[in-house]
């Protein structure tokens, strides 16, 4: 369940203003290094990290908000893109399961914040399409964090699979010794 974003006392005003910008800020971290872009033109500084704007080439699926607790998921569209960006979407290959969070905002008409962006939505980064032709686009669909409850967890028994969690425990290293080891107890 997404929480509902609280508008402070300036943006409540703002958004009842005659004119009033809303925009979205993304963060995509991916393991190249984070992309922040944002539904406006130009660069946009917010806490300190510029976010590139992506204008009219960016969408943002509808975010849905449940009363019900279940995973929700969102795609995020570029199209259409250059082929440079194609190429470094395609070469991108560990980025699933990596934060992507959205924040919205008001801007006055100078393009300034009205208020400080409150969090839309966050989740994690899952699948990536890239649609390579006459017109470029790439699709990134993120999920809730409530995705994981639905997914099951594999684990073993092994050295492996305790490296993995616990690097440097040696707890299971001798576990396949045991397996074909012949134990004989004294007689009494």
């Amino acid at each position: 369940m997404t929480a509902t974003p609280r508008l402070s006392p300036q943006a409540a005003a703002a958004a009842t203003a005659p004119v009033a910008t809303p925009v979205v800020l993304v963060e995509l971290d991916f393991a190249s290094g984070p992309i922040r872009a944002w539904t406006g033109l130009g660069p946009l500084d917010w806490a300190g990290v510029t976010y590139e704007g992506m204008g009219t080439i960016g969408a943002v699926s509808d975010i849905e908000e449940t009363a019900e607790l279940r995973a929700v998921r969102i795609t995020l569209t570029l199209s259409p893109v250059p082929q440079e960006v194609v190429d470094i979407a395609l070469a991108e290959q560990s980025f699933r399961l990596r934060p992507a969070r959205l924040w919205g905002a008001l801007l006055d008409p100078e393009g300034a914040f009205v208020a400080d962006p409150f969090p839309l939505w966050a989740g994690l980064m899952d699948t990536m399409q890239v649609v390579d032709g006459a017109e470029p686009r790439i699709s990134l669909t993120c999920e809730s964090r409530l995705v994981d409850l639905e997914r099951a967890e594999v684990r073993r028994y092994t050295d492996a699979d305790q490296q993995a969690e616990y690097p440097g425990d040696r707890f299971f290293e001798f576990v396949p010794a045991l397996q074909e080891a012949e134990i004989r107890l004294p007689a009494s």
